[in-house]
């Protein structure tokens, strides 16, 4: 099912929606909003590929974007997601480099894709974009080694809660003690991220779902206790 399309977002508001580039100007936001388009990928749909080189970096409107790593080997991991106001491709914007990680549609989804000559020449002008960029470049790669290292020792249900557990803090919806992410997410989504095989994941997520941990309806999963489910990471 390819699902319903979300109401395409205008190019001024997906700007504006970012905090990186909400430190921009009124004047270098008209512009960038002028010269960027909207486009449209379906759930599944890939954006680029891995090794690509694009004229063009992402910025997500409605819906989520992930970004996957392969290996020769044929095995996909799912290193990032991104959601509305988030910036994907920036970094290969910078430094003129090919796109180190294919970008994957996760649901059906509006982005924004902005020239990289706009950005850089707003990137070489503007100390403190720089700064700003440099700040959250730092973060995301702390959180990446951080998510890999416990990735790397965990069992595969330890491996499994942690990355629910992180999309809840990032995407989750709170009600009471139970949290919703609002990704739409099915059982390959998350095995790439945990780097496990899709059949550990239905049967790790069946049996959770059996004794009430989570709920999974619709697509979207909810973690019925949080506080609880933190618990198979101590």
């Amino acid at each position: 099912m390819r699902g319903p399309i979300p109401d395409r977002p205008s190019n001024i508001s997906v700007l504006r929606s970012s905090t990186l580039l909400n430190s921009l100007s009124g004047d270098d936001l008209e512009e960038l909003a002028e010269t960027s388009h909207m486009a449209y990928a379906e759930r599944g749909e890939t954006i680029w590929m891995h090794g690509g080189h694009v004229d063009f970096f992402g910025l997500v409107g409605e819906g989520f974007v992930k970004m996957v790593k392969s290996f020769d080997s044929g095995q996909e991991v799912t290193t990032e997601i991104f959601g509305p106001g988030q910036i994907f491709g920036l970094l290969s914007t910078v430094d003129g480099t090919g796109c180190p990680l294919a970008a994957r549609a996760v649901c059906n989804t509006w982005y924004l894709k902005a020239p990289k000559t706009q950005i850089k020449s707003i990137y070489d002008d503007q100390m403190i974009f720089r700064e700003q960029l440099m700040r959250r470049t730092i973060g995301r790669f702390r959180q990446t080694s951080d998510m890999m290292a416990k990735l790397a020792i965990g069992r595969v249900d330890e491996r499994i809660a942690l990355i629910l557990l992180m999309l809840s803090e990032s995407y989750g919806h709170e009600e009471g003690k139970s949290v919703t992410i609002s990704i739409p997410l099915i059982r390959q989504d998350i095995a790439e991220m945990a780097g496990t095989t899709v059949e550990s994941t239905i049967r790790t997520m069946s049996r959770w779902q059996k004794s009430g941990a989570v709920i999974s309806q619709n697509g979207h999963i909810t973690i019925c206790d949080h506080a609880k489910f933190e618990e198979t990471l101590r």
